[in-house]
């Protein structure tokens, strides 16, 4: 990564105060092409809500002949999926559409698999051109320069000449949730795996920002011709509903839970496990600030000081001043005691453990 885009993101950085495990990834992620043309990876940055506070890791897409599923989606991200969770997916998904400006869209965007719990909801999208063999369907993540091997198709073709050589016309594609779905917009995991070239399939995970069981969707999908600013809208529409079973638990600490080596003080630590992931909340208070003081926090076991398997987390600044870190590890049986560990995302210098046990 260069040094203008190592400082780019650090000042990001600085405001979305990420775990410092997701911000090496997230660079890493920046690489270079090698010498085959490839890259390591590609990173999209969604514009985030008001005092949103995670981040968006977006891995290559992948060549593929059959569907892509939910649980292909979650195994790109390096998650399994567990036989309850697999119960909680579903697959028939009635779904109204509404084209924006009466512009007709060319691609049709389809719901095929959804995985609601109570921290977050997970959707596979197919997105699939209306008239076969004309298009070539590329997510808006490349350009085309890029090499389609780095689409997962064989070859030392660039994108372009790819679609030129097959007489294809190319069409850039996206799908996120609209900002008045009751998902954080800016907080969202997206994958893309293609199927053929007028067929691209796309995974996103993205947070909740409400509890109630039922839900509401809002996509806004969009399409752009090579060569050309404008965008082709739509939006689909859809219910959701959260059918997973979990409860928040409490922990506490026998000591006073000040941050030693910072104005930081750790007022309370929520923890959930759901059929999917396992979410901690760590609510603290830090006069001088997080940016200032770079403070992160990660779980740990008692016995072994292992680290907690973590799938993504960062810090929002909640209404009256104080703060949340949230933290998204992949499913793990809550246990009677664990360690909370405060470090220095930035210098990586370990600030103190606070010893937690479950509330009585």
């Amino acid at each position: 990564m260069s040094n203008t885009n190592r400082d780019y993101y650090k000042r990001v950085y600085n405001k979305v105060n990420a775990s410092d495990e997701l911000k090496e990834r997230l660079m890493d992620m920046r690489g270079k092409r090698d010498r085959e043309g490839k890259k390591k990876g590609r990173m999209t940055w969604k514009a985030a809500v008001a005092a949103a506070a995670l981040v968006v890791v977006v891995p290559a897409g992948v060549y593929a002949a059959t569907h892509w599923g939910m649980n292909d989606f979650f195994s790109s991200t390096g998650r399994d999926l567990s036989k309850e969770a697999n119960k909680l997916i579903e697959t028939e998904i009635p779904q109204s559409k509404q084209e924006v400006a009466n512009l007709k869209i060319p691609v049709e965007f389809t719901v095929r698999e959804s995985l609601c719990d109570s921290g977050s909801v997970s959707l596979v999208i197919e997105a699939k051109a209306k008239e076969s063999g004309k298009y070539f369907l590329v997510s808006e993540d490349y350009q085309e320069t890029d090499y389609v091997s780095n689409l997962g198709i064989e070859g030392e073709e660039t994108i372009g000449e790819y679609a030129k050589r097959k007489g294809l016309d190319i069409l850039y594609v996206d799908t996120g949730f609209r900002q008045d779905s009751p998902f954080y917009p800016g907080m969202c995991n997206i994958s893309s795996k293609y199927i053929q070239d007028d067929i691209l399939e796309i995974g996103i995970t993205a947070k909740r920002t409400e509890d109630q069981k039922e839900l509401k969707a809002i996509m806004l999908n969009t399409v752009r011709a090579s060569g050309s600013k404008e965008e082709l809208k739509e939006v689909t529409t859809f219910e959701l509903k959260d059918n997973s079973k979990s409860k928040a638990v409490l922990y506490t600490s026998a000591d006073e839970m000040n941050v030693a080596g910072t104005s930081a003080k750790v007022t309370k630590v929520l923890m959930e496990e759901t059929e999917v992931s396992t979410y901690v909340r760590v609510y603290f208070t830090d006069p001088k600030g997080v940016e200032k003081e770079g403070l992160s926090f990660r779980m740990k076991d008692t016995e072994t000081s292992d680290e907690w398997d973590l799938y993504e987390g960062g810090v929002e600044t909640l209404e009256d001043g104080s703060y949340c870190a949230r933290l998204t590890y992949n499913k793990k049986q809550l246990p009677e005691k664990c360690v909370l560990e405060a470090y220095d995302c930035w210098e990586k210098e370990i600030f103190g453990h606070i010893e937690l046990s479950k509330a009585k």
